[in-house]
């Protein structure tokens, strides 16, 4: 029973539940009707109506309201009685609601639940009741309760839910903007909509998004069937027309967005929707700035440089960069070479750091993510490098002194100097100098931090042995200071001082010495013109009484022809000092040359005295004034001056040619020494047999040409000889030439043939020759100067006497002319007496004149003195003549006496002086063992002409050769022959071998005197050092007289070969004495130096004054010529 009430119970809550689900789907259509239909109301009405925001808030809100309120009537509440989450119908009302709609139910149902009811209030009849209920249960289990409530009736509720919906799809198909327009209107209720447009704003842009910091361009096209002509964008209630590129299209440029702007469009009134350009984050780099730290060496300070990444540094210079950014997380530093990615070391802040040495391009490219710069900026780092310096040397040379070379510079670098040196070396020759003379550097003071400079140098190349033919190589070098790189130097161009060769020395010297002849020549021959010129002037003015303009321009023009003379004599002797200087310059002088050189230089300095000078000045003036008689007188003494002018012109020339010969001479010997020198190198270099045939060849070729050279001299030599008054004694050496010629020819033939030892013997023999040779030119020029010396003299005592007796003669004369009367006849006797000293005063006129062309240390005032005895002695003769006629004349006659016995007087002690001088240089130099000839007590050389110990060794080593030779020679002949008793010439000796006997003794005669002399010099200190050298001289004088004695034997060769140990033991103390001396002599010497500055100074001022002095006219008068030096010398002053 009870399974049957549960059973019908059950089907009572399955009724409940369809009650409540016909109730849902009653619900669902009413709500979409209701909610279709209110919606279409509310659109049609926002359609209609176009409500602003507020209306459209309230409808909105309503419409929400209305829907909330009928989806919780119509389908919530059902929804929640379905699944009984809320009180739903009682059993008792399903109970009624299916008795209602079955029939044969009516009220069972209910009274079955009334039964329970009572059941549970009454147990007593509880199961009366209960049986009760289970009769009616199983007669109402077979109705089907579920079918009281029939859902398909819920279909007649679509006539509520389908028409709204039809209309709704209509009006979205047929008029969807009659729908959706005002629906986005309804949501978007906030929002204020313009009237609907009839046409469209379309974005053509794909995004509205814009970099940071970067223009946006808005595309706009309108579309629609009425399009306006204009359109705005509207930004903030700001207004700004949109630019029309055409009919429909439009654009816009926002600058620089920095933030979101929102904007919408208008035209015509009608409004685009609210649109918004979004910002996106762009990396960029907002300042740089680049610290640079210089190098050291260049001192200057650090720097910071901002707001750029360009650059232009030294090179070695180190950049850190500092860049601040904005939304950047990395920074690609991108070099040319590299690239640094740099992290941000806080608040979009990058540093990197970099020494560069090379120019570089670099950017900086920040990036966010994976954005990155659009367009980084590049930058360019120029690296200047340290230049080389530069340097530039101007030379030149004291015009008097080409060895003084000044030197001015000019330095350059961008940065500075370290240091500047100076160096020279030798490249050929160098022997005269010490070795570690021979290659020099010198340092030179700067300022290191001064980049363009000057500088200046003087060098005395003095202070070097410089021979003939030396060639020095010299230059500036200059370092900078490049502390990066390592110091760089500049080379100024190599120059080269080369002096002149001793042929070349010699062929300039004939050059000169021609010119200077010629010059005196020509000077001569106008002193003789102007001599005639005076005397037929003076006749001329002798017969007038006055002087006429015709005469004071005879008178002018002679004056000028004196002024020239006078000038060429002056330029002669320049060129004669300048002759002296450059042979001085680049080889030895002998001393006497040397002396005899400035004896002669005096000579031509003096030949236009002071008192000749003012001479002419008065001349000059008494022109102007045109004075006869004073003019008169003065021509006189001009025709006394130009005979002094012409005779000490003529001495010059004499006594210039006797200079040119023993300079020859000298230089022929010291040719020949050089080349014997030369000779036997290439002996021993062609005995080694390591030089080439064809070299060997081609160097004594070389040295035959040069002998053929010399020969060429010696024959100019003879020819220069035989031009002097007095030809002096040379020595004959056409024989040796020969001989050594042959040798030489010889040593090339051999050569020829590959015969090198045969050849160097040949050479040796030929070197051994030019020595002798040399030797004998020397000793035979000395001893012919000391004869000619010792002649000079004799004859200076003689006319010394002579003069002495012609003074006592003029002065006992002049007594008597005081004492006679002018009226006795006796006056005529000393007229005669007179004129016989007057003859006698012309021959002692013309011996004195001979021996001054000869005697150097005779001054010029000797012959002046001369010419004034003879012109007041004719002055004399002619007062005495005519003083008969008037006794005036006499006392005048007798004050001529006295200037001639006075001139006489001062005469004697002139020649006595000179004499004395002679003399006391004879003393000094014609002792034994230091004299200055060949004779016995003298050995040819003077203190800067000593023949070394090498050159004796030579010359005896060559002497023991003829020796020996002439031992084999002698020996053959006494086989053949046999010695005969009392016979003079032994061993068979012929007369070509007794002269060369002869020539032999002389030589060693002249070694030995040689050898005295050293040892002489030696001994001066006391110290004995010579001994041992006098020692060898008297083996040397045994040599000699077995020589004279025509005794050659084996002991003469013995001796000869042990006089040879001893030269070589004495050569090498020799050169240990030298060596000591040159040490001596360079210690702590400090020569001071002429001011290069001031000399590069002085050399400017002069090319600026020749230039002012070419604009001088030259036929300017001297008044204004003076007023022009005048101007120009105020150019210098300070």
């Amino acid at each position: 029973m009870h399974s049957d009430y549960a059973l019908l119970i059950n089907k009572l809550d399955a009724f409940i539940r369809r009650f409540y689900k016909d109730q849902l789907i009653r619900g669902v259509l009413y709500s979409v009707g209701l909610l279709v239909a209110f919606f279409l109301l509310v659109s049609l009405g926002e359609a209609a109506g176009r409500f602003g925001s507020g209306a459209r808030t309230v409808l909105f809100w309503t419409y929400l309201v209305a829907t909330a309120v009928v989806l919780g009537r119509f389908i919530v509440l059902p929804l929640v009685k379905l699944f009984r989450l809320g009180p739903v119908i009682s059993h008792t009302a399903a109970a009624h609601i299916i008795g209602t709609h079955f029939t044969e139910v009516k009220d069972k149902l209910l009274n079955t639940l009334q039964l329970r009811d009572q059941a549970e209030q009454d147990p007593t009849r509880r199961e009366l009741i209960e049986a009760s209920i289970a009769q009616r249960s199983r007669e109402l289990k077979p109705v089907p309760f579920g079918n009281a409530i029939d859902l398909r009736r819920n279909t007649r509720y679509l006539r509520f839910a389908l028409p709204p919906l039809a209309v709704l799809v209509v009006l979205l198909f047929a008029a969807p903007s009659l729908i959706t327009g005002p629906a986005e209107r309804l949501l978007a209720h906030g929002e204020e909509f313009a009237p609907e447009a009839p046409f469209q704003f379309l974005i053509l842009n794909d995004t509205l998004q814009v970099p940071e910091d970067q223009d946006f361009e808005l595309l706009v096209e309108l579309e629609g069937k009425a399009v306006p002509q204009q359109a705005e964008v509207i930004i903030d209630g700001q207004r700004i027309p949109l630019v029309k590129q055409d009919a429909v299209r439009f654009t816009h440029r926002f600058r620089n967005v920095q933030e979101p702007i929102t904007f919408h469009l208008e035209a015509e009134g009608f409004s685009s929707k609210e649109l918004t350009l979004v910002t996106m984050p762009d990396p960029l780099v907002l300042d740089l700035a680049m610290k640079l730290e210089y190098p050291a060496y260049l001192s200057l300070p650090n720097e910071v440089r901002g707001n750029t990444g360009d650059a232009q540094v030294p090179a070695g210079t180190r950049i850190t960069w500092t860049a601040n950014t904005r939304s950047a997380d990395l920074l690609e530093l991108a070099f040319d070479d590299t690239t640094y990615l740099l992290k941000p070391q806080g608040d979009d802040r990058f540093t990197a750091s970099r020494r560069l040495l090379q120019s570089r391009t670099y950017s900086m490219v920040p990036t966010n993510g994976d954005r990155k710069a659009a367009s980084p900026l590049q930058y360019r780092i120029e690296v200047v490098p340290d230049l080389y310096p530069t340097i530039v040397v101007e030379q030149k040379a004291d015009s008097t002194a080409p060895k003084r070379l000044y030197f001015r510079g000019d330095l350059g670098d961008d940065h500075g100097f370290k240091r500047l040196l100076f160096s020279y070396r030798f490249t050929e020759g160098g022997d005269s100098t010490a070795e570690e003379l021979r290659s020099q550097t010198i340092e030179l003071g700067i300022d290191p931090k001064n980049t363009r400079q000057e500088f200046f140098h003087f060098w005395d190349v003095n202070t070097l042995t410089i021979g003939p033919g030396d060639k020095l190589e010299y230059w500036f070098e200059v370092w900078d200071n490049d502390g990066v790189n390592g110091s760089k130097s500049a080379r100024s161009s190599t120059q080269v001082f080369e002096a002149p060769s001793l042929q070349e020395l010699a062929e300039k010297q004939d050059q000169q010495g021609a010119e200077i002849k010629k010059d005196l020549q020509q000077g001569i021959k106008e002193a003789q013109e102007l001599q005639r010129e005076l005397d037929k002037l003076r006749r001329e003015m002798m017969d007038k009484k006055e002087l006429n303009w015709q005469d004071q321009q005879k008178l002018q023009s002679v004056l000028d022809r004196q002024k020239q003379l006078q000038q060429r004599i002056e330029n002669t002797t320049q060129k004669l000092e300048q002759q002296r200087t450059e042979q001085q310059q680049f080889r030895q002088m002998d001393e006497r040359l040397l002396e005899k050189q400035k004896q002669v230089q005096d000579l031509f300095e003096n030949v236009l005295n002071e008192e000749m000078k003012d001479l002419y000045k008065q001349v000059q003036e008494m022109l102007e004034k045109l004075d006869k008689e004073k003019l008169q007188e003065q021509m006189k003494d001009m025709k006394m001056d130009q005979e002094d002018i012409e005779k000490e012109l003529d001495r010059a020339l004499e006594q210039f040619k006797q200079m040119e010969v023993e300079q020859k001479a000298e230089d022929i010997t010291k040719q020949l020494e050089k080349l014997a020198e030369d000779q036997k190198k290439l002996s021993e270099e062609t005995k080694t047999g390591d030089t080439p045939k064809e070299e060997l060849q081609q160097k004594q070729e070389e040295l035959n040409k040069a002998f053929e050279d010399v020969r060429k001299e010696l024959d100019e030599l003879e020819k220069k000889n035989e031009e002097l008054e007095t030809p002096m004694e040379l020595p004959k050496t056409e024989q040796q030439e020969q001989d050594i010629q042959q040798e030489q020819q010889k040593s090339s033939e051999e050569l020829q043939k590959n015969q090198k030892q045969k050849a160097g013997d040949s050479q040796k023999k030929a070197g051994e020759q030019m020595e002798q040779m040399a030797f004998q030119m020397k000793s035979a020029m000395q001893q012919s100067e000391q004869e000619q010396a010792e002649e000079d003299m004799d004859a200076l005592r003689q006319l010394l006497e002579n003069i002495v007796h012609l003074s006592i003669d003029q002065e006992a004369t002049m007594v008597d002319v005081q004492r006679t009367n002018t009226r006795d006849p006796h006056i005529v006797d000393l007229g005669r007496t007179q004129k016989k000293l007057r003859d006698d005063a012309r021959v002692i006129e013309d011996s004195l004149f001979a021996l001054s062309k000869r005697v150097p240390q005779l001054q010029s005032i000797v012959n002046r003195e001369m010419n004034a005895v003879n012109a007041n002695m004719d002055e004399a003769m002619e007062r005495i003549n005519n003083s008969r006629a008037n006794e005036r004349e006499k006392p005048m006659a007798t004050d001529k006496q006295q200037r001639a016995m006075t001139s006489l007087n001062n005469l004697a002690l002139l020649l006595d002086e000179a004499l004395q001088q002679m003399q006391q240089q004879q003393q000094s130099s014609g002792k034994p063992g230091s004299g200055s000839c060949s004779k016995p007590g003298g050995s040819g050389a003077g203190k800067g002409n000593k023949a070394s110990m090498a050159k004796m060794k030579a010359q005896q080593q060559a002497l023991q050769k003829q020796l020996e030779e002439m031992k084999k020679g002698m020996e053959k002949g006494g086989k053949q022959q046999g010695p005969k008793p009392g016979d003079k010439n032994p061993g068979g000796i012929g007369p070509g071998m007794s002269q060369q006997l002869a020539q032999m003794a002389a030589q060693q005669a002249a070694i030995r005197k040689e050898m005295q002399r050293m040892a002489q010099e030696l001994n001066k200190d006391g110290s004995g050092s010579g001994n041992g050298l006098n020692k060898l001289a008297e083996e040397m004088e045994k040599t000699e007289k077995d020589i004279v004695n025509k005794r050659i034997d084996q002991e003469t060769i013995r001796r000869q070969q042990d006089i040879m140990v001893r030269m070589l033991e004495a050569e090498k103390a020799e050169r240990e004495r030298e060596l000591d001396q040159k040490r001596q002599s360079t210690e702590g010497r400090d020569t001071p130096h002429t001011d290069p500055a001031r000399f590069f100074d002085y050399q400017r001022t002069k090319q600026r004054e020749s230039e002012m002095l070419r604009t001088v006219p030259p036929g300017l008068k001297p008044y204004y010529k003076d007023r022009v030096n005048e101007y120009f010398d105020t150019f210098d002053r300070p």
